[in-house]
């Protein structure tokens, strides 16, 4: 089993904390390569607003690294003079590779925690809108998504229940398939992130970007993602014995201009 995590760190930005400094990200960048080979696989660090946001793969739990990567960002913040963030969000999900494994990480600026809870909700359970969800049997059997609080909905029989508890602030944060198999997590916190499973045996990625883009996030290139409004960017990655390939920037395409 490999463990892909996305480390989101808000440790100062300029102005006003729009945007993370390149000197954060190289801090941070630094010392995971310094961690190859041990306590992680491979890992990959960018910016994304305000926040530092760090891809890792290990084979078990990463201990304190996103606390110990939290501080040397923080350290270098106050050495250049910006005020220091509020700490990190850290989503995991455990991954058994497939043969030709494809992960996207979603990211967002300028959201709230439940912003990524409708994703969700369409991705892996709205046959209507997702038609590669009914034509694959394994997706056509259903998801259960769970909650913040610990609270499971078996999808499709309980989508009803699903969306009043959406209606009543409900947060999703994790989902698997009826198999039991993971196959995404977001975090709950402001400008949440989210790891999602995609291809076969999970949602195809190309519904799931235009699904994703219409849930009242501004779909963005990585470059482009100032919180000023609510916006989205998407990563993916092909996955190889726990080794990142890629990101390919999948809105940084004239597609999604119209959604802009």
């Amino acid at each position: 089993m490999i463990r892909l995590s996305v480390i989101s760190i808000r440790a100062g930005g300029y102005p006003d904390g729009l945007r993370a400094h390149p000197l954060l990200a190289e801090t941070a960048a630094k010392m995971l390569r310094a961690e190859h080979g041990k306590r992680i696989i491979d890992s990959f660090t960018t910016r994304a607003g305000g926040r530092i946001i760090c891809i890792v793969t290990s084979d078990d739990k990463t201990g304190s690294l996103g606390d110990e990567i939290t501080a040397a960002c923080r350290k270098t913040a106050d050495e250049i003079g910006l005020n220091a963030g509020a700490g990190y969000e850290q989503v995991d999900l455990l991954i058994e590779e497939r043969d030709d494994e494809e992960v996207l990480v979603f990211l967002t600026a300028g959201a709230p925690p439940h912003a990524l809870t409708p994703v969700l909700c369409r991705t892996c359970a709205d046959h209507f809108i997702m038609p590669g969800l009914r034509r694959d049997p394994v997706t056509a059997a259903g998801f259960h998504l769970r909650t913040e609080t610990g609270e499971t909905f078996a999808l499709p029989a309980e989508s009803c229940a699903l969306l009043q508890a959406v209606d009543e602030g409900a947060l999703i944060t994790a989902v698997v398939r009826s198999d039991g198999t993971p196959a995404a997590s977001a975090g709950s916190g402001p400008d949440p992130v989210m790891i999602l499973r995609t291809g076969k045996g999970f949602p195809p990625t190309v519904e799931t970007l235009g699904v994703a883009a219409g849930e009242g996030l501004l779909p963005v290139s990585l470059c482009d993602m100032t919180p000023v409004c609510k916006k989205i960017a998407c990563l993916g990655f092909s996955m190889a014995k726990g080794m990142l390939i890629g990101p390919a920037d999948l809105y940084d395409d004239p597609a999604f201009m119209c959604q802009r």
